[in-house]
């Protein structure tokens, strides 16, 4: 069962919340803890300078990371998970019991458990892996009734630093090319001395070394002698190759034949069948002896190449383009040294598991959205990953579903129906004559086609029809790129409601200017994930996306086929008014770890849209909405915005039509920690709005005004709990509003009366999601 966003109303939400802030802080855990032991609670790091001096680096955070145990998951001074344990008992079947115990619960960390020499040692050894050579270290326990705690102080004086990097002795080619890579050194004279650094240096270097051919070189080969008689507590530094490294180290290794298996069992012999073997040129022998494969398309994806320098980046590259065809189970690369011609080389073995050709899907799910329906939906696919032997993937899927208008005083049933294809290929389908660069890494081609019908018991009738083709690719694997030169979306309204026939957004017709439009653009995004590249305690993702429509088809219809505009002095094609727009968005986020099972995560979105030409106003799917649970959690869906805007008429009947913009600001702030391994908690703050470019009689207090909009974002806070499985997580949030820009009240920030039961029910939201906000 696939689930998405999920609103349940008020007052389940408010009774969850006052169980769960009524429950948590009697969770101590200590009144079930047997008499004769004593809990652990913790250790606590003084750091007392003998000299006045400056260290950028957290020495605290780094000596608490050798600490243990750990002790028991805090939340709100309290130890929920090692009470669900101890409450549990010793359970005998696998009931209720025994799932808090073993899912749910922590055993209690006693004091008996902590070793305290042992916490000195490794104390005094990250000090002085630190710089810290000449540090004091001492301890006490703080005992109350039923728990200990710990204290170590640690007397420093400056640490040592860096002091002069010397080269490499020795004339050979290895000991040449280490001493070009160290003119780049991580290693800098007068930093703080620190042997993670030197650890990471041997990396850099060793992987400079696979570049240039040095295939069995390894970071363990290279070591640096310290030498800190030069004084003034500073330290030189000699790198060296260590004595008895294997001879293959040393040499530098050329690409010999290459044998691509396509055809290869896991388990199986490496040989070639001689029969089934294709010579595909110089050193280079292809095998399919199923012949499912063009060998063009494999070979493509293959960057080493005979006679040439064994270089890692090859390496990578080539098992990168293998996995990302997305035909294989199992993508292996095997070296074999040997000689050639009077050098050293490396036969290579490519050794490829196919997976199956063709699968067919069917899912369940719930179906929920932002706008309160829900109900059940099916979706099946048809996919051949194989389609004519270049790893050609298409895929046919249709989709249908009914949902219920939940949670609403209006009523009414939606009915949705869909029909796609999509057909991808590994590599660019360009014009004659066009190249890419060698930088570009898992590039694809993709083209779909679909339809979709949607009815609204309550509203209307609308069909759409949809179509794309564009690439992709990667810079590195941190970063993806995706350019669409065409993107197609016509959508044709049918029946609709009498109530909101003749509605008026932003001075268009609801019908004519909004639904009833041709978009013909194309879409340009870039998106960055660092922790694709190297995850560390900090971490950034940013997606940027630019959408144009309507350029070149308002270019062809005025200056080349001089065609007649309609009446209203827009341009129609197929007696259809195209759209013509500029949309631009910016997602930004940023994760910082804080140790202990915690980080902050923060976000800041910016978005806006621009028609002009052919049209006045965006077309309705392209304006921004704003609020619900994966926006501003504190207000339900599209009962925010635009400006300060506030409906007297209910907004047309409860559409929440109005409630849509040109321009978009929202940022979330949230402090995320661990309950338990599987129960994690949360509390946020969010913050934003929409606006309008223009004026809107139909929406006062709607337009953008630079001088005056700080004041009219709205704000939301409150507190979570998320179910996290790994393959899925369940997020349950409740939150207020801080501030409402319709609410006058005469300040910024609304009265929050938490002990008020109008104010709860009024202002308290409960939100049911699948995954985190961001």
């Amino acid at each position: 069962m696939k689930l998405a966003t999920y609103k349940v109303p008020l007052p389940a939400g408010i009774l969850l919340a006052i169980a769960w802030l009524m429950l948590v802080p009697a969770c101590t855990g200590l009144r079930q803890l047997p008499e004769d032991q004593l809990l652990y609670t913790g250790s606590r790091i003084v750091i007392e300078k003998q000299e006045d001096f400056a260290d950028d680096r957290d020495v605290e955070a780094e000596l608490k990371k050798t600490l243990r145990p750990v002790p028991n998951s805090i939340i709100w001074k309290s130890r929920p998970a090692m009470w669900m344990y101890l409450v549990a008992g010793e359970p005998r079947g696998k009931g209720l019991r025994h799932w808090m115990r073993n899912r749910l619960g922590e055993a209690p960390v006693l004091f008996e458990e902590v070793n305290t020499e042992r916490n000195m040692r490794l104390l005094s050894n990250r000090l002085y892996n630190m710089g810290y050579f000449d540090a004091g270290l001492d301890h006490m326990a703080d005992t109350s009734r039923r728990s200990v705690s710990l204290e170590y102080r640690v007397s420093v004086l400056p640490p040592y630093r860096f002091g002069d990097l010397h080269p490499m002795p020795g004339d050979g080619d290895l000991s040449g090319a280490v001493n070009r890579e160290l003119e780049n050194s991580l290693i800098v004279p007068g930093e703080p001395y620190d042997l993670t650094l030197l650890r990471r240096e041997r990396q850099r270097i060793d992987r400079a070394l696979k570049q240039q051919g040095y295939f069995y070189f390894h970071p363990d080969h290279i070591i640096f002698h310290v030498d800190s008689t030069p004084g003034n507590r500073r330290v030189d530094v000699y790198p060296a190759v260590k004595s008895g490294i294997p001879d293959a180290a040393k040499k530098k290794y050329h690409i010999g034949n290459i044998y691509i298996h396509a055809d290869y069992m896991a388990g199986g012999p490496d040989g070639l069948p001689e029969a089934d073997t294709l010579l595909l040129g110089e050193g280079m022998y292809f095998t399919d002896a199923l012949h499912h494969f063009d060998a063009a398309t494999i070979v493509r994806a293959v960057f080493l190449k005979t006679d040439s320098l064994y270089d890692i980046r090859d390496h990578d590259r080539t098992l990168n383009h293998l996995i990302s065809l997305q035909t294989f189970r199992f993508v292996n690369l095997r070296f074999t040294p040997g000689e050639a011609q009077g050098r050293d080389v490396l036969d290579v073995r490519v050794l490829l598991t196919p997976l199956e050709r063709k699968s067919l899907t069917a899912e369940l799910r719930g179906v929920t959205k932002s706008n309160h329906f829900a109900g059940p939906g099916l979706e099946t696919a048809f996919t051949n990953n194989n389609l004519f032997g270049g790893a050609e993937s298409l895929k046919l899927g249709i989709n249908g579903s009914y949902e219920w208008l939940v949670g609403h005083q209006r009523r009414g049933s939606a009915r949705e129906f869909g029909l796609d294809a999509s057909l991808s290929w590994p590599g660019f389908l360009l014009p004659a004559g066009w190249k890419t660069s060698l930088m570009v890494l898992n590039p694809k081609t993709t083209m779909s086609l679909g339809t979709n019908f949607l009815t609204r018991t309550d509203a209307f009738r609308l069909n759409t029809i949809h179509a794309r083709y564009g690439y992709a690719w990667n810079r590195d694997p941190a970063n993806r790129l995706h350019i669409t030169p065409l993107v197609l979306n016509i959508f044709v309204l049918g029946d609709v409601d009498e109530t909101i026939e003749g509605v008026r957004i932003g001075g268009s017709l609801l019908r004519k200017d909004l639904f009833e439009q041709f978009i013909l653009g194309g879409q340009y995004s870039w998106t960055h994930n660092s922790r694709l590249l190297s995850p560390g305690t900090s971490d950034w993702f940013i997606h940027l996306n630019l959408d144009l429509s309507g350029n070149m088809a308002y270019l062809l219809m005025r200056y080349i086929l001089f065609s007649s505009p309609e009446e209203e002095g827009e341009y129609a094609i197929f007696n259809q008014r195209f759209a013509q727009y500029v949309k631009f968005d910016a997602d930004f986020r940023h994760y910082r770890q804080l140790g202990s099972g915690s980080k902050l995560a923060a976000r800041l979105f910016l978005g806006a849209g621009i028609p002009y030409g052919n049209s006045s106003v965006l077309p309705y799917a392209k304006q921004f909405v704003i609020g619900g649970p994966i926006s501003i959690r504190a207000f339900y869906p599209r009962s925010l915005g635009p400006g300060t805007y506030s409906p007297s008429d209910d907004d047309a009947g409860g559409y929440g039509i109005h409630r849509t913009g040109d321009l978009k600001l929202e940022g979330s702030l949230e402090y995320r920690f661990d309950i338990t391994s599987l129960f994690k908690g949360a509390v946020f703050v969010d913050a934003g709005n929409i606006w309008r470019w223009a004026d809107d009689e139909h929406v006062p207090g709607g337009r953008f005004d630079p001088g005056h909009f700080l004041g009219e974002i709205a704000m939301g806070a409150g507190t979570g709990l998320r179910i996290d499985a790994g393959f899925f997580v369940l997020r349950f949030d409740f939150a207020f509003p801080l501030a409402d820009p319709a609410n006058d009240t005469g300040g910024y920030f609304d009265p929050v009366r938490l002990f008020d039961r109008t104010w709860r029910r009024d202002n308290l939201v409960f939100n049911l999601a699948v995954g985190y906000l961001f």
